[in-house]
């Protein structure tokens, strides 16, 4: 009986060894689930409607708000709609790694849009308080990211905007100026980490 038993732990249980495999292969699969496109997107939306507030802000466009955020978040939502069209059912339902990711980065959509919405309709908007909710939300969006795909270096970008939350919290006069601080966030801690895991989806890596 005993020679029996060392005989299957030196071949190996079939089944287990198959799972091994499998989680192989979807740990694989997992590290390109993310394409990098949203993050591109959202980070050129962002980078341009922050510098454009700033133009406003110190007068070189008219005063806007409404007229920046609301026609950015339109354009931003219409392609995630038909990028999701695009996109086969299977490869969105089936994969943890997309449904995490996804349910992630609409958490923090929701959510600033919810805050944006309520405080210009309730005359209690508060630039600060915006900028600390979504550069926290974002920066747990991509640690859960990195957690789901095993890309760990998107933790940095994560902490980079932890570090975004620290400074604008630290901030007693909060004034235009961190709306470039914003601009080049979106620019360094969004679009190009989405240009840099575009380039790791498309070559399977």
């Amino acid at each position: 009986m005993m020679a029996s038993d060392m005989d299957n732990d030196a071949l190996g249980n079939p089944a287990e060894d198959l799972a091994m495999i499998r989680q192989m292969m979807e740990a694989g699969r997992n590290r390109v689930a993310v394409s990098g496109v949203h993050f591109i997107l959202w980070g050129i939306l962002l980078t341009i409607a922050f510098y454009v507030q700033y133009l406003s802000v110190y007068g070189y466009l008219p005063e806007m708000l409404v007229e920046i955020w609301v026609p950015m978040a339109a354009i931003g939502w219409l392609v995630e709609y038909y990028l999701a069209r695009r996109c086969p059912p299977v490869t969105r339902t089936s994969n943890p790694a997309v449904v995490a990711h996804s349910a992630s980065w609409s958490v923090v959509g929701i959510t600033t849009l919810a805050y944006f919405g309520m405080s210009v309709i309730t005359d209690t908007f508060d630039p600060k308080i915006i900028t600390i909710l979504s550069a926290g939300l974002m920066g747990g969006a991509y640690w859960i990211t990195a957690t789901v795909t095993g890309i760990s270096w998107l933790r940095f970008v994560a902490l980079g905007w932890w570090a975004v939350l620290a400074y604008a919290t630290s901030l007693k006069v909060y004034d235009g100026e961190m709306l470039l601080v914003m601009a080049a966030a979106s620019a360094l801690l969004l679009t190009l980490p989405g240009f840099i895991v575009r380039r790791l989806h498309s070559s399977g890596e």
